[in-house]
């Protein structure tokens, strides 16, 4: 796995599969990247939000047990904080107003989210 522009970064997880959400942890810790959350809902991102967490970019699950995340989305996009999007549903899933999102379709592979996450990264400092 590649980690480059993610080395000491932080990323807001919102996931609501424990096991996934542990596994991506992990990974993510690995690799020196610093977890914020994960996150089960949106509220409870929301309220980490506003109590003062930041993050450096964001891995959001679209379906949270039938809650979609876009709420959180639209304010994290107001932040300007890079979004990478989990799903199982295909593209025509997602509103046409988070389609310019990367989207990575579940289960995911570590090695794409890394390089989706690495990619959003760099570009946000250019």
């Amino acid at each position: 796995m590649t980690s480059s522009q993610l080395s000491g970064k932080s990323v807001l997880m919102v996931e609501d599969e424990y096991l996934i959400a542990d596994a991506l942890c992990s990974a993510f810790e690995m690799e020196d990247v610093h977890v914020v959350g994960p996150f089960p809902n949106v509220a409870a991102a929301m309220e980490a939000l506003d109590k003062g967490a930041t993050a450096d970019a964001a891995v959001l699950d679209v379906n949270l047990n039938g809650e979609r995340v876009f709420p959180l989305a639209d304010r994290l996009m107001a932040d300007n904080v890079p979004i990478v999007l989990t799903t199982g549903y295909d593209g025509d899933a997602i509103p046409r107003n988070y389609a310019h999102l990367q989207r990575l379709q579940k289960p995911v592979h570590l090695h794409e989210l890394f390089g989706c996450l690495n990619g959003l990264l760099a570009k946000s400092v250019t």
